[in-house]
Parts: structure tokens; C-alpha cells; sequence
């Protein structure tokens, strides 16, 4: 019934159109080209409108930039307001007074000091900041001024690199901060530098994105339009792989199973064909995740303002780069989750005991960190978690903070693909030898063992080499990145030339920029991995130190997302970290710290919002302060406000656990709710009314009497009870139902389904417990399957074909029906070609249940004995054993003579087992202890 339009005139009509319709006014149709040619306008560029920053009276900008960044600098290296600089800090004054007369020159002093102004009222607020991004780090007046955290000169960063002045340009400093107060800075910029006067003379503003429909958003809506139910769509949509800026094409190309639906259903292939030519279009305007502009003067005298209809919110008409061409200076306020993760752990670790501890104070040689990222336990680690980057740290053993700079600089796809990061970990560990370009250069590229790693290096070799200034060299660097052929060869004559002045031989030097030119493509800026490279030591070394307290603060920043939260728990969990389940009268709003355990928080419960849980701490925190812990399920409601703590959210409490304390039957509670809903419903009406109880000054006796009690009820079974944890936590708290037989499951797996980036497009093994299936039929008549595998850490989407189903359908029928009933698990193998996604999905090609794995999958079996084990009587009845398990599988039995020799005998000819727990259990016996091993 919505709104329609009927006839087929839609659409923009051309002139010759147009003057047919007008035929009897020809004069309006002469008018309107009159208008339109009068329309003239001009919008000034190249003009840049600095917002003000007041100064106090008789200074100026650059002199009150000067005397901050000259202030901040000697309290960071412990000096006094006015004590000189010793003699070996001179390089500090010579490089500050370099950037701070190039700034004011350049004419930005007001643009420093007011991300120097929002930042410091981030920091006076207790909102942490981050010690840079991009090429900010680079500045020493930067540092002086509190923007970033990092000693350019101590990690030899190049200034030129952020701002150059042989090339005019703002500065792009963006400002990390956590993401809870970064809403409150761009309030307080807001209120700070407004004009005061409504939209008339407003200065400040956020800036419009433009989304247009991608892939997803493209079938979504015209799946609407085309009247399909919501879940078909959004199960169409879904099947497009989670890869950034992925177009429908591509989606097809990679897509298997869309490709399949599209084959056989002619409904959805005339969705997607409908969906390709609509994608790309803009669809609808939005804020800018972290854009903000502040003017010189109203904003409505330079761009357009836009109201957004739904928020109110005012924002720029143009987009960010239409923003910055006519002049307005945008400032990024970006929200980083890790610097919140960081405040949350801080606060744990002062908690548990150590009250002056600061993330900021912490040592960077500190063994114990470097040894966990040597060992690849980087899970919950930041910008080093994923298996591609936990492998490229295990190669590069880092042993020293600097050792992690190029690791961050490095895994990007241009290093990845040109055999960079394969050199420089090949020279790391000595199994090639370091070369350098040239030997002038050793100094230049010794600390990335003669790779050239860093964008500040290609400016530092062209300027000792060819006699570059440093913003000539930048200019270099941009030209090379652009591989113009015409910029290119001006710089290349520029280059030769220059090294042929300093003695370099013209071959030589044509050799080297070519190399330059090569590595520059891959180049990164220094000062954005070294400042990236402190928080990843900095949340290493809280999960290396203070497992506990970082883990539980990884929960909470990730307690809204429960895929995630059911890793990090498996992580925990794996890392011997006991997990508690939800308590009510232990729990806080957030993951928290108990003795040695890490307690489940409130938030992250499903069903349980803000408003419930703030509800829930005050009726346990009375007004006279210090906590009164609930001490029944009857106790609880009577306490709690019920129109915030409704039914809803109590149901979600019990299911989870959080009365266990309190109450060890579940499903008694479960049974009660009825009851003493109503009996807190009554004595919240009581309160409100001011009613008190006849008996509340009475005896304890008689108190305890009114106390209503539990109804009876058998306990919910182990799968019940799971299914439910589930359900509301994201993952199992008093077990799972792959915990006996986890070993043996990993035996035969070679992939999980937190770890698959590196397996994409490969075959693989995965094991777990096939929770749903859908059977589908083919367009030409074919059956087909999807489902869904759960292990022990997260899912897998399963797609399987029609040669696959049709065999092992009995079997994967029987299997979700062991699921869903809890008639006890019946765990699968299931091969094939993994797709990596969210969730991942594999393409079956083969289900196995587990106790057949290891007939199926052993790839053979191997004995290991001692010497003296190794009697002709024992070697006999080995023999005998093998000989009544004959099968296809290799035998190898390794004999060893310890501190002396390894023999290993193959078994010759067709003298294979047939592997399993019998053959292993009898081969055991024989030795009296555990000497088989089955490989797969």
C-alpha cells in the first residue's frame, strides 16, 4: 500500500521534448535558458580561512606557539621552565627552531595551537589520547605541544615528510582519542569556537558523506522494491563475501553459492541483474565518521549548510574534499577502541593493587612482552592479531622497540607481494646476508637491514646522495609514487646529476634511483608505524604482564559484539584464565577482576541495555553507601525497579547463570519468575505509595515467614542449560559441548573459525557440530544444502552441493537432530574449500563423523621406542599386531638411543596398518605406556 506514481514520464525530458509539451508558451522555454545562462557564480579557491585562536594580549600566534612547544619540550626531557639546553640536546634546538620558523612562515601557528588547545582538554578530562597518526609523529614542535607522543629525534623522523614548505599545503593532523570522550571534545571544540549566533553564524560543523549503494545495500533495496520477503534478501545478501568497497561483479566472480542461486532461481538472478545497474549510485547523506570544519567566519558565507532531517544535526553541504578546496580547514576526530581498551586495563591493574600505575610510564624493554610476540600470542594484540601478522612477528622476533617499527610499516600488500618482507626477515634471522645499495647508505637503512622500508628513508638517501633538501626529496617521493614518466625523468637527471657533483659514478647513480624509485611504491611513513608500534608494545605488554586485567578490558570494549566476545573467551580460556559466568551480586556493568578469575559483565549480556543495569548496581548500592547484596530471587525483585529491570531482562539473568549464586536450580527460578515478578510489582506499588509492611518491624522469624520460597522444578539438562548460555552470552559458560572430545578434534582440524584469513581459497578441515540445515532445490532439479558448524570458538557457514548432500545426507540430518534435541553431540569433519567471511564459509566437498577420522584421515602411524625396548620378543608381537590390522596407512617405528641416534624403520612393501583406537590401545599395552602416534 505505499505511495506509487503511475504513468511513465519520470525522468529529466530533453529540449526537443520540452518544447513539444510547452508548443503554446514558446517564451517560457526561452526564459528558462535566459535564467540558467544568467546563473553565474564564482567560489574563490586556494584561500585557506584558519580558524582563530585567542591569544593573550600582546602576543602573537607564533610567539604563544613558540613559547608552548618550548615549554612542553623541557617538561617532556624533566627540565625547568627556563634552564638552558645542555650541550649534547642541541640537535633539539636546532630542529625546533627549524619547524617552528617553517610553521609560522607557512602561516599555520593557529592551527597548531588549536589542535594543541582540544587536545589538552581531552587530556584534562581524562580522556585518553593517542600518541599519533599518519606523519604528524614527525614534528618536534607536535611533541613539544602535547599532540603527539613520540621523540621524532630520538627514532630519527623527518619533519619534511609531515609538512614541507617547498610544496604549500595544510597540515593533516588527525587525533586519535578513545571513543567514549571523543564525542565530548568535538562538543567542547563546538562550543569553543561557535559563533554564538544560530545557523546565521555558525563556525563550526560537521561534514556530510555521501553513501551510495554497495553491493549489499543494492539487493537489500531492491529486494524491497521487488516485494521478496525481508529474510530471503537478507539471506542473498549475506552470501556476498565481507570484503571492503567489493563490487557485485566481484561478488559473483568469488561467490560461489550466490552464483548457484542466481542459476537456479530466476527471482534472484533478476535481483542481482537489477542491483548491478543500480550499484554506485548515491543513496542517501550522512555525517562523516570524524570530519569537522572550523571557520574564520560563519560557515554560511563560505559552503552550504545541511540539516539532517531525523537528528537535527547541521553539517557542511559539500564533502571533504570539496570542503578543503574552498579553504575550511578540517580537523579528524577519530574514535580508536584500542585507547579505550588501554583505559579500561589501566584502571583494572591500579584496582588490583598497583594504584601509580601508568600505561605511558611503562618500560619498552621489557622481556616479557617481547618474548610473548616472539611466541606469536598475539590474539587481543593490536594491529598484530591476524594470522597473516601474528607470522610475520614470529619470523621478525622482535627483541627491542624499534625491531617493531618495520613489522607495522611491512605487512601491507606492496611489501607483501614484491618479497620485501621475506628479505628483511631472511636478513633478521641470518639466513642472508645484509647487503646495502651503496656503502654511504649503511647508516641510512642498517636499522631495516639495508631494505628500505620507510618513505623518510628515500628522502634521507636522496639527500646525502644527489644533494637534495629535504622538501625537494619529499617532492621526489611523491613523484615516484606517482610514476609520471615525465616527472620521473626531470627527477632522474636531477638525481644523477647531483650524485655526480658528490663523486658518485653516473651508472652507480642511475642503479640506485631506479632501486629508490622501485622501493618507494611500498615505502610507509616512519612517524605513523613508530607511533602505531607503541600501542601495539603497549597492549602486549599488559597481556604479557597482566593477562587478567587486559583480557577482561578486551571483553568489555568487545561485549556488543558476542562473535568476538566467544573468541577472546576461547582465548581466555585456552590461556588457563578462569571465565565466571554473570552474577548479580558480583557483576558490574563491565568484565571485572575477582581474586584470580575475570567476572562476566553485565554488558554483555543480550537483552540487558544501559538502562536496566544502571537500575540493577543502584538497588544494590544504597543510598548509605557500600553494596547490600541481593540475597534471593524474591529479595531481587522486590529491590529492583521494575519498569526498567522488566521481565525481559530478568529472564535473561536466570538463563545465563547469574542466580546461581543465590539459587543452584535454574529451572526452579525459572519457574518462580511469575511469582516474584508479582511480588516485586507489589511491593514497588507499596513504596510509591508510601505503604509499609505490618509486619516490617517484626521478628525476624516472622519476616523470614512473608519470604516466599522457590517453586520445585527439575533441573534443565546439560543441554538446555547450555543452549541458554548461548543464546544470552554469546558462548558456554559451565562447559561446551565439544569439551570432551576438544583434543581429539584438533587432531584432524586444520583450520578454526576465528583463525582463517590465511586459508582463503584453500582446502581445509573443520570439525564441530553441525547446528542447522536447510535443504534447497535447484533450478534444474538438484539438491542442494546450507548450514551451520559451530566449534569451539565461533561458526562456519557450510555450503553443499548436490554430489556431497545427496551422499551424506543421512548423515547430516542425524547430526543437527543430535543438536537440537540433545540426545548427546555428534561432532563432524567436514572438508573443503574455505571462503573467508563473516562468518567464514566452506564449500563441503566431503563430512566424516569424528570417530571415523582416524581410519579416513591418518596419514600414517608412528611408533617410538627406546633401544631397550626395542627387544626381538617385543619386535615379534608388534608384528603380529600390525599383521591383524592390515590396511593402507604407513608404519614408521622410531627407535632411539638417547644423546646418541634416532633409526627409523618404514615398514617395507604393502606392510600397511589400518589405523584406529583398537590398534592404538594394543600397541600401547604391549610397551605399557602411550608410544603411538597417529599424523594426519
Amino acid at each position: 500500500k505505499r505511495l506509487r506514481f503511475d504513468g511513465d514520464g519520470f525522468y529529466v525530458r530533453s529540449g526537443d521534448e520540452m518544447r513539444e509539451l510547452f508548443h503554446d508558451h514558446p517564451s517560457a522555454i526561452e526564459a528558462s535558458l535566459e535564467i540558467a545562462e544568467r546563473c553565474n557564480v564564482e567560489i574563490p579557491m586556494g584561500t585557506y580561512h584558519l580558524p582563530e585562536y585567542q591569544v593573550p594580549a600582546g602576543s602573537t600566534l607564533e610567539q604563544t606557539l613558540a613559547e608552548q612547544a618550548w615549554h612542553g619540550l623541557r617538561q617532556r626531557m624533566g627540565m625547568e621552565p627556563d634552564e638552558p639546553f645542555p650541550e649534547q640536546q642541541k640537535s633539539y634546538v636546532a630542529r625546533m627552531e627549524h619547524e617552528l620558523g617553517v610553521i609560522s612562515t607557512m602561516g599555520f601557528a593557529g592551527y597548531f595551537l588549536v589542535v594543541a588547545d582540544f587536545i589538552a582538554y581531552a587530556r584534562r578530562n581524562g580522556i585518553p589520547v593517542g600518541p599519533g597518526r599518519g606523519s604528524s609523529a614527525g614534528s618536534l614542535a607536535a611533541y613539544g605541544l602535547g599532540i603527539t607522543g613520540i621523540d621524532p629525534l630520538e627514532y630519527d623522523i623527518i619533519f619534511e615528510r609531515f609538512l614541507n614548505p617547498e610544496r604549500v599545503s595544510m597540515p593533516d593532523i588527525d587525533v586519535d582519542f578513545c571513543i567514549r570522550g571523543r564525542d565530548q571534545v568535538i562538543r567542547y571544540v563546538a562550543e569553543k569556537y561557535d559563533g554564538g549566533g544560530g545557523y546565521d553564524d555558525m563556525r563550526v560543523a560537521q561534514i556530510v558523506t555521501f553513501g551510495t549503494l554497495q553491493a549489499k545495500a543494492a539487493i537489500r533495496d531492491v529486494g524491497r522494491v521487488m516485494g521478496m520477503p525481508y529474510g530471503d534478501v537478507d539471506r542473498i545478501a549475506k552470501l556476498v563475501p565481507e570484503t571492503l568497497g567489493i563490487s557485485l561483479n566481484e561478488a559473483i566472480e568469488q561467490s560461489s553459492d550466490l552464483r548457484v542461486r542466481m542459476q537456479s532461481d530466476g527471482q534472484v538472478a533478476q535481483l542481482i541483474e537489477t542491483a548491478q545497474k543500480l550499484e554506485g549510485l548515491t543513496r542517501h547523506a550522512s555525517r562523516h565518521a570524524a570530519g569537522v570544519v572550523i571557520g574564520t567566519r560563519p560557515l554560511i558565507e563560505t559552503v552550504p549548510l545541511y540539516k539532517d532531517p531525523r537528528s537535527g544535526d547541521v553539517m557542511t553541504q559539500f564533502n571533504m574534499n570539496c570542503v578543503e578546496k574552498v579553504g575550511l580547514i578540517k580537523f579528524d576526530f577519530l574514535g580508536l577502541k584500542t585507547l579505550t581498551l588501554l583505559a579500561d586495563a589501566e584502571k583494572l591493574v591500579r584496582e588490583s593493587g598497583i594504584p601509580d600505575f601508568s600505561v605511558e610510564a611503562i618500560p619498552l624493554d621489557d622481556e616479557t612482552t617481547y618474548d610473548l610476540l616472539c611466541r606469536g600470542d598475539v590474539e587481543g594484540v593490536f594491529q598484530v592479531e591476524s594470522s597473516g601478522m601474528r607470522d610475520l612477528v614470529m619470523k621478525g622476533r622482535p627483541r627491542s622497540f624499534k625491531e617493531i617499527i618495520p613489522l607495522v610499516a611491512l605487512y601491507r600488500p606492496g611489501p607483501l607481494g614484491s618479497g620485501m618482507v621475506d628479505d628483511y626477515t631472511n636478513r633478521k634471522n641470518k639466513v642472508t646476508e645484509v647487503r646495502y645499495l651503496l656503502p654511504e647508505l649503511e647508516d641510512l637503512t642498517a636499522e631495516t637491514l639495508g631494505v628500505i622500508v620507510y618513505q623518510d628513508q628515500v628522502l634521507q638517501i636522496a639527500q646525502k646522495l644527489a644533494g637534495y633538501s629535504l622538501g625537494e626529496a619529499d617532492l621526489l617521493r611523491r613523484a615516484m609514487g606517482k610514476k609520471k614518466p615525465e616527472e620521473m625523468a626531470k627527477h632522474r637527471e636531477r638525481f644523477v646529476g647531483g650524485a655526480e657533483k658528490r663523486g658518485l659514478d653516473g651508472q652507480k647513480a642511475a642503479e640506485v634511483f631506479d632501486l629508490i624509485a622501485e622501493f618507494a611504491g611500498y615505502g610507509f611513513p616512519k612517524a605513523h608505524s613508530t607511533a602505531y608500534a607503541l600501542i601495539t608494545y603497549q597492549t602486549a605488554y599488559l597481556k604479557a604482564n597482566f593477562p587478567r586485567e587486559y583480557m577482561a578490558a578486551l571483553l568489555t570494549t568487545d561485549s556488543g559484539n558476542h562473535d568476538r566476545l566467544a573468541r577472546f573467551i576461547a582465548h581466555a580460556r585456552e590461556k588457563e584464565l578462569e571465565i565466571l559466568p554473570p552474577d548479580v551480586n558480583e557483576s558490574a556493568r563491565d568484565f571485572s577482576v575477582v581474586d584470580d578469575a575475570i567476572r562476566f559483565g553485565f554488558a554483555g549480556i543480550k537483552n540487558v541495555g544501559e538502562g536496566a543495569i544502571e537500575a540493577l548496581l543502584a538497588a544494590r548500592a544504597p543510598d548509605d553507601g557500600g553494596e547490600k547484596p541481593f540475597e534471593s530471587l524474591f529479595d531481587f525483585t522486590d529491590r529492583i525497579d521494575g519498569r526498567r529491570v522488566n521481565r525481559r531482562v530478568v529472564e535473561a539473568l536466570v538463563k545465563c547463570g547469574a542466580f546461581d549464586s543465590l539459587h543452584e536450580n535454574r529451572a526452579a527460578v525459572w519457574t518462580s519468575l511469575d511469582a516474584a515478578l508479582e511480588h516485586g510489582a507489589s511491593a514497588q506499588r507499596d513504596r510509591e505509595i508510601g505503604q509499609g509492611s505490618l509486619f516490617a518491624g517484626g521478628s525476624g522469624e516472622v519476616a523470614a515467614q512473608l519470604v516466599p520460597t522457590l517453586a520445585e522444578a527439575s533441573a534443565w539438562t546439560d543441554r538446555e542449560t547450555l543452549g541458554y548460555e548461548k543464546e544470552l552470552l554469546g558462548f558456554y559458560v559451565t562447559g561446551h559441548p565439544l569439551g570432551a572430545v576438544a583434543k581429539e578434534l584438533a587432531r584432524y582440524v586444520d583450520v578454526s573459525s576465528s583463525q582463517t584469513e590465511d586459508r582463503n581459497e584453500h582446502e581445509v578441515r573443520a570439525g564441530g557440530l553441525l547446528s542447522s540445515l536447510r535443504g534447497h532445490r535447484t533450478r534444474r532439479g538438484q539438491n542442494m544444502g546450507f548450514g551451520r558448524l559451530e566449534d569451539l570458538e565461533g561458526s562456519f557457514e557450510l555450503v553443499i552441493f548436490n554430489e556431497p548432500y545427496t551422499q551424506h545426507e543421512v548423515l547430516l540430518r542425524e547430526a543437527v537432530a543430535a543438536t537440537d534435541e540433545g540426545s548427546g553431540p555428534l561432532p563432524l569433519i567436514v572438508l573443503g574449500k574455505l571462503e573467508h567471511g563473516d562468518p567464514p564459509k566452506i564449500l563441503v566437498r566431503d563430512v566424516l563423523r569424528l570417530e571415523d577420522a582416524e581410519k579416513r584421515l591418518t596419514s600414517n602411524v608412528r611408533v617410538r621406542m627406546s633401544g631397550t625396548e626395542a627387544t626381538s620378543d617385543r619386535m615379534a608381537a608388534l608384528r603380529r599386531v600390525f599383521d591383524r590390522y592390515r590396511g593402507d596407512c604407513p608404519v614408521f617405528v622410531h627407535i632411539t638411543i638417547p644423546g646418541e641416534s634416532e633409526t627409523v624403520l618404514a615398514l617395507e612393501g604393502s606392510r600397511g596398518v589400518t589405523a584406529g583406537d583398537a590398534l592404538r590401545e594394543e600397541v600401547d599395552a604391549l610397551f605399557g605406556r602411550a608410544v603411538v602416534e597417529c599424523g594426519s
